[in-house]
């Protein structure tokens, strides 16, 4: 009797296995790949839209190529977020949109959905420099509260680590995640190629993982033969929202608009390349 039990109990595993084989496979790692400071450099902006796979483009607001390189994106199936730029302890200046520490909830709110107006498309956000906002807490509070009322995700780039903003996404359910693996803080394309080997591996043992890297030649050279090595390592290209866990249900706030007539908005702003090579030896000098 115990034999014919067993038996039973085989064939019926063997004819699920042939039915369902879904059930017993195993899902594949997956790994995001975020390029930030997308619309000042129209070329490599274009080159970054045309990388095979399905890689996120962060774009910076109120920048030259922005909306344009936005739209092309999209158009070619790639994933689209807010660049958002946020105050940093070094005191780069941020171009227009920049979120500072010093502002009050309505001058923030009024600027964060200026950038998101300004920017088509968008699934999600994620922080441009922001060292010094996303260690506080009240004004992540009013960001995360702002993305969930939109259904917006977040993706915290960690450019600190005492960053808040993943507590306070967190406490409200909004789905977010945190980068992994900065690809390119060294434009050096060995170098690239070891943190991509990196953001492979992470994605392997954790089951998924985000890296960020930027439209440098270096970087798109990179990138441009990622696919064998997603092959080899048996992990799936797939945009940040695939990471994510669906939206909660969320209660739209009473005094909730789009954005603010265009009269309203503040015109003190200078747009602020972040490829500028005076920017680059400034920041070399600071490190």
């Amino acid at each position: 009797m115990p034999q014919l039990i067993h038996s039973i109990v085989y064939w019926l595993g063997m004819l699920c296995l042939v039915l369902c084989p879904s059930v017993f496979a195993k899902e594949r790692a997956k790994l995001a790949i975020i390029i930030d400071d997308v619309g000042y450099n129209l070329s490599l902006g274009k080159r970054t839209t045309q990388l095979p796979g399905a890689f996120t483009i962060a774009v910076l607001p109120f920048t030259p190529h922005g909306k344009q390189l936005a739209e092309l994106a999209y158009k070619r199936g790639k994933e689209v977020m807010l660049h958002a730029p946020m105050s940093n302890h070094h005191r780069f200046p941020l171009g227009r949109g920049g979120l500072m520490s010093n502002m009050g909830q309505a001058e923030f709110l009024a600027v964060l959905r200026q950038n998101i107006a300004n920017v088509p498309h968008i699934k999600g956000v994620n922080n441009h420099m922001g060292s010094q906002l996303t260690e506080q807490t009240e004004p992540m509070r009013w960001l995360m509260q702002e993305l969930q009322a939109r259904q917006l995700y977040f993706v915290d780039s960690r450019t600190t680590a005492k960053t808040q903003a993943l507590i306070e996404a967190e406490r409200i359910h909004l789905p977010s995640r945190k980068r992994d693996v900065f690809l390119d803080d060294e434009r050096d394309s060995r170098q690239i190629q070891q943190q991509l080997l990196l953001a492979l591996q992470k994605a392997r043992q954790q089951g998924s993982a985000v890296a960020i890297g930027h439209p440098y030649p270096e970087t798109l050279a990179v990138l441009k033969q990622i696919q064998p090595l997603l092959k080899q390592y048996d992990v799936e290209l797939v945009p940040v929202s695939t990471l994510l866990p669906a939206f909660q249900p969320y209660p739209q706030p009473v005094n909730y608009c789009q954005a603010p007539p265009p009269g309203f908005w503040p015109q003190t702003w200078v747009p602020v390349d972040p490829f500028d090579a005076d920017l680059f030896t400034l920041s070399e000098q600071l490190r």
